[in-house]
């Protein structure tokens, strides 16, 4: 069997980066050079090991060159050579069935007009969090004196223990219409007092008739087995409300997923110190009627705006063939 070749270790291409290399080499200060200790066979192979696999680390390179060097040599090398690693995307697990769905249900919308899309009424479940939605920050304080400062210093996050949450529905549209954010609450009758099948009946026989009283309307909800469950889908059926039809796991084709995250940080920028709050009732009111706030205090733009980047995840869908995508 032959071995194909790993992008871009065509002879042509060596001689390039070579040429590259050689040019650095000769106008780079001597401090900071790489230890000539690695022969051109050497670097070739180190090359060819990140090209056929990128997650490859820097442990396995020394072994490729039989540890003739150390790790700071390779890191070196890699940044010659135009290299660096970067932070995988976190995305949820697809399957080349789960990416057949999702590109099948981007051609179908594919010849949707943004004027289209504006039927569409976006609906999803966020469970919020007191002391969440800090987003990540950087510093030019180096890490030994972000520990001198101690609190002022360094990011602090909450225990993952036991906080104070609630779990919440909303529902939009770019046209622009939205719900209001509505706390879910378990049910009693259920073994875990969990939201049931029973619950999403109840809120959607009495918030859709009234969302949804234009004939053109399109609701969108995902895969959940509450969603899906026959008391639900025959709710919508006796309701005449057309569903989209949605693919599994697909939370960057909805765009609400984008209003959760900014309401999460208006939450936390609003009421710092919920943070510091007890974990009791007083306080999980405070989180509700905080959330409803920033939630009525988001502006019609927003939703407009995220109802707008339909044609473009749409597209996005289909360029990588019902795999991730950059939402």
């Amino acid at each position: 069997m032959v071995r194909s070749q790993p992008p871009n270790s065509r002879p042509q291409d060596r001689a390039v980066r070579s040429a590259v290399l050689d040019l650095r080499t000769k106008t780079a200060p001597c401090r900071g050079l790489t230890p000539r200790k690695l022969s051109e066979e050497d670097r070739d192979r180190i090359y060819d090991a990140i090209q056929s696999n990128p997650s490859i680390t820097r442990e396995d390179l020394l072994k490729e060159v039989d540890y003739k060097v150390k790790t700071s040599s390779i890191w070196r090398l890699t940044h010659e050579m135009g290299l660096r690693k970067w932070r995988k995307m976190d995305r949820p697990y697809l399957t080349p069935e789960h990416a057949a769905k999702r590109l099948s249900w981007a051609l179908t919308y594919r010849h949707y007009t943004p004027e289209d899309w504006k039927r569409v009424f976006w609906s999803d479940e966020t469970t919020i969090e007191r002391g969440q939605g800090a987003r990540k920050e950087w510093t030019f304080v180096p890490p030994w004196k972000q520990l001198q400062e101690r609190s002022h210093g360094v990011q602090m996050s909450l225990s993952k223990s036991k906080q104070i949450k609630q779990m919440f529905w909303a529902c939009f549209a770019g046209s622009p219409r939205k719900t209001g954010l509505i706390p879910l609450y378990g049910d009693p009758k259920a073994d875990k007092k969990g939201i049931t099948k029973e619950v999403i009946h109840d809120l959607y026989q009495r918030i859709l008739p009234t969302l949804l009283d234009n004939e053109d309307a399109i609701f969108q909800h995902d895969n959940a087995p509450t969603h899906t469950a026959l008391i639900v889908r025959a709710l919508l059926r006796e309701l005449n409300i057309t569903v989209m039809d949605w693919p599994p796991y697909s939370p960057d084709l909805n765009p609400i997923e984008n209003l959760w995250a900014l309401l999460k940080a208006d939450i936390l920028k609003i009421r710092p110190d919920l943070r510091d709050m007890p974990n009791n009732e007083e306080t999980l009111a405070e989180l509700v009627d905080t959330a409803q706030f920033a939630w009525e205090n988001l502006t019609i733009r927003h939703f407009v705006n995220l109802a707008e980047t339909m044609p473009h995840r749409v597209e996005e869908v289909i360029r990588y063939e019902g795999w991730h995508t950059s939402y």
